[in-house]
């Protein structure tokens, strides 16, 4: 009996603990939140969430609380980003509104309605100049927000190639990466619109999502096929595969540090992925069935997923995934012992 307490005091257990880098386990559900997408802040633990009612909020995931409100959309807004520097939350929304706002005072920067169907993600370059948003319209716009004009400054056609996940590097400020429904994906030049390059997959199913390392030096794609693949950002070439899931792959996250990788399924599990082996090291049960949307917040305490019930799960994750510079090494120094941890999975009332 004892036994059975502590383990469910603990959470799942690491699947590979040869390859554990870290443990995610089940967490604090909110019920009567509902989120359909999520952007962490680029440092601590605040975070900003769209919610199915339209609405926008910034939370904090240490405390659970919300912090600030954002202007509520028309529509379900499926899109948002935090820009690199903090300065501005950008969501988008089924009626292809985009607004841009500041996450302290709520203030609206911008406002641009440039795509004839909703937004399916946006995505800031690394000097913020510039965002680009994913059109179901089969397009990729590019706004220069440090102009008024509400236009776009340009425009990238799929013409057929249906973009999805379209995702700015964190190093090279004007390198893109979309998903297509097809075979792998493309890399772009926003400054010209051009492709630079491709993600050539052996199958032809598509690819739904795309994500950077922090250092972009990888790249992950979320595919239709049930895999994950790993991509080496210079070469383009596949350098690994994350295996296991047993539907589409609808979304994909890096841990702040680069370590794990969070990818989400219609098979209603989050899997976490050991960012140099490839295998899998937890999974999470019980998610949403069109896919959770993943997002480690910047502390690296936490990753933030949807359960099945379609309630705001918040899922610790030990020990901290932060990313760290490495200290000076100083001849004699102890170090510190991490603190001891136990979890357990509970509800409250929003």
């Amino acid at each position: 009996m004892t036994i059975l307490v502590m383990a469910l005091l603990m959470g799942p257990a690491p699947i590979n603990s040869k390859a554990v880098a870290a443990n995610v386990s089940a967490g604090l559900v909110i019920e009567g939140l509902r989120p359909i997408a999520f952007a962490p802040a680029p440092t601590g633990s605040k975070f900003a969430v769209c919610l199915e009612d339209g609405s926008v909020r910034v939370m904090d995931a240490k405390t659970h609380q919300t912090i600030k409100t954002l202007a509520k959309h028309p529509q379900p807004a499926y899109a948002i980003a935090w820009s690199p520097d903090g300065t501005y939350v950008a969501t988008g929304d089924e009626s292809a509104r985009i607004f841009i706002e500041s996450p302290i005072t709520g203030e609206k920067i911008r406002e641009y309605r440039t795509h004839t169907k909703g937004i399916q993600k946006l995505s800031f370059n690394l000097t913020r100049q510039y965002l680009i948003s994913t059109g179901k319209d089969d397009q990729i716009n590019i706004y220069d927000i440090s102009k008024p004009s509400p236009r776009e400054v340009r425009k990238i056609l799929g013409k057929g190639a249906n973009f999805y996940g379209a995702t700015f590097s964190p190093k090279l400020p004007y390198t893109i990466t979309t998903g297509i429904l097809g075979p792998g994906g493309r890399t772009y030049d926003s400054n010209s619109g051009q492709v630079t390059g491709f993600l050539a997959t052996v199958d032809q199913q598509g690819v739904y999502d795309v994500c950077y390392n922090p250092a972009g030096t990888r790249e992950v794609t979320a595919g239709k096929d049930g895999e994950a693949l790993v991509w080496d950002s210079t070469s383009l070439k596949k350098v690994g595969t994350l295996k296991g899931h047993q539907d589409w792959v609808m979304y994909a996250a890096y841990s702040p540090n680069g370590k794990l990788i969070a990818t989400a399924s219609t098979d209603k599990t989050v899997r976490i992925w050991n960012a140099s082996t490839y295998q899998e090291i937890t999974e999470l049960s019980a998610q949403n069935n069109v896919g959770s949307p993943v997002c480690f917040t910047a502390d690296g305490n936490c990753l933030l997923t949807v359960n099945d019930q379609g309630f705001l799960e918040f899922n610790p994750v030990t020990p901290s995934q932060a990313f760290v510079d490495e200290p000076s090494k100083v001849v004699g120094a102890k170090k510190a012992k991490p603190a001891k941890r136990r979890t357990k999975k509970h509800h409250v009332a929003s």
